[in-house]
């Protein structure tokens, strides 16, 4: 039971943006061991991004990595953008694209790239995952693909972790239910079965029931969802706007 929502995107066991501002301000400890824990975590959780946004600029793979890897050392560690972040001043994601947009156009790329190896805090990058999604999004801009990996590798971990609920507990019928009549549909462009087809499919003994199985896992999977974007945002107020963004960045791909 995969899809586009567990494999064209995720690489990191699931661990992929609970960027939790506490950890963020923790970057600021004079523990340099703590420091490197933390710089390498976020690193390996905003990669795929970055290196998806310098592909829709037009770089080649090899390129794109050497870049990924130049910005993260050379910005993100080098100038210390981790420690400058702010809650007041956005959200960590817009800073980010914003560094990386002046990385790209920056003298110091085009004069003093070389290659770059992964050092302290930065992973080896393996794209292999990410090729389909690169070349799917071709009306995309440079920054909505990077919104747009962002919002794909969040709906991943949210998604994995409510099967994991589900399957773990003896409702695995409610998740597969879930399953054929929200998800495959949206992944797979298809219309979703009907409940007379799922029932007949799962062995659910009433449409009824099959429905109220539906909307059981929907409102567990929405309380997953915002519970992770709570990790993003200052209060319970602002979660809300955040459930919005991710919806329209994925709408707005769906149109493209």
């Amino acid at each position: 039971m995969t899809g586009p929502f567990e494999t064209s995107v995720n690489g990191f066991d699931g661990r992929f943006l609970t960027t939790h501002w506490s950890i963020i301000y923790a970057i600021r400890t004079t523990d340099e061991r703590r420091q490197r824990e933390i710089i390498g975590d976020l690193t390996e959780k905003y990669w795929q991004p970055v290196y998806c946004y310098l592909r829709r600029k037009g770089f080649k793979d090899s390129t794109a990595k050497d870049m990924t890897q130049g910005f993260f050392c050379d910005i993100v560690i080098g100038r210390e953008l981790i420690q400058q972040a702010e809650k007041a001043k956005g959200r960590f994601r817009t800073l980010l694209l914003t560094a990386l947009e002046r990385y790209v156009v920056s003298d110091h790329r085009k004069t003093h790239r070389q290659k770059r190896r992964p050092g302290t805090g930065v992973k080896r990058l393996d794209s292999d995952a990410l090729s389909d999604l690169v070349t799917s999004q071709k009306e995309m801009k440079p920054e909505e693909v990077f919104y747009y990996t962002w919002a794909m590798n969040l709906l991943d971990v949210v998604l994995k972790e409510a099967r994991q609920e589900y399957c773990s507990t003896d409702r695995t019928a409610h998740w597969e239910v879930f399953w054929s009549r929200v998800v495959a549909p949206i992944i797979d462009n298809v219309d979703a079965l009907s409940y007379a087809e799922i029932c007949g499919k799962f062995g659910i003994e009433s449409e009824s029931r099959a429905s109220n199985m539906t909307i059981t896992v929907k409102r567990r999977f929405r309380a997953i969802l915002k519970r992770h974007l709570r990790d993003l945002v200052q209060s319970d107020a602002e979660v809300e706007d955040e459930l919005g963004e991710v919806f329209a960045i994925l709408s707005q791909a769906g149109a493209g």
